[in-house]
């Protein structure tokens, strides 16, 4: 993958003055553990969890994924069972702080240098969320964190992302959005804000690639990026 034409970069005509980071599937390798939780969670209900149910719930906020999940089942009983053993597996799988993805750390170093702000907006609630940083020794390097249960709509809607702008008085068109889902990237976008991605467990459509100022391999690229746009 390579970066696309920066026609989002091109389109604000100026250097970004905040960063805002994604978390699950961007910071930390995430999405795998909770494909394990679902799985867990799945074999307990005796049903099946497919690959292609768990691309839908990729970047949605707790409320959405489980509105999702009562569509397709269309089944109350199952549903509450399915939420009561997620719950216990997630405690069970993320006891132990999930691995930092490649990249990372020295893209923080590199925007810390330049002294350019950087927050987070995650779609995750915010009792997870804060421990986990917490634990992965990252909540410290950030100047706030917006989580999915402090908005009333989650990604792919933009309000995630003005709300983690807003945290640090920053102009919308100035900021740039690092996210992984194609959630992310819709929601990013309909802020008014250039967004890199970088893929994880999905890879983009051609109309949500469109939508990011390029498509990358790892952050260690996004940090290239970055140096001569901050």
């Amino acid at each position: 993958m390579s970066p696309n034409c920066s026609l989002a970069y091109d389109r604000v005509g100026m250097k970004f003055s905040a960063v805002i980071f994604d978390m699950d599937g961007l910071m930390l390798d995430t999405e795998r553990v909770y494909r394990d939780v679902f799985n867990r969670a799945a074999a307990d209900c005796e049903i099946e969890f497919p690959a292609a149910l768990h691309e839908q719930l990729l970047g949605r906020n707790s409320a959405d994924t489980w509105t999702i999940l009562g569509e397709v089942w269309n089944n109350p009983a199952l549903l509450e069972k399915f939420r009561d053993r997620t719950r216990h597996h997630h405690h069970i799988c993320f006891e132990e702080p999930p691995p930092i993805k490649k990249g990372l750390l020295e893209l923080l170093d590199t925007i810390e240098a330049k002294k350019v702000p950087k927050v987070v907006a995650t779609s995750t609630r915010r009792a997870y969320a804060l421990p986990r940083l917490e634990k992965c020794g990252l909540l410290h390097r950030f100047a706030s964190v917006s989580t999915g249960d402090q908005v009333e709509r989650g990604k792919p809607a933009p309000d995630l992302f003005l709300l983690a702008a807003k945290t640090i008085g920053a102009q919308p068109n100035k900021c740039v959005v690092l996210e992984d889902s194609e959630a992310g990237v819709t929601g990013a976008h309909a802020a008014g804000m250039t967004v890199c991605m970088v893929p994880d467990m999905k890879q983009p459509t051609d109309d949500v690639r469109k939508l990011a100022q390029g498509v990358y391999e790892s952050l260690v690229d996004v940090r290239k990026f970055l140096e001569s746009t901050l």
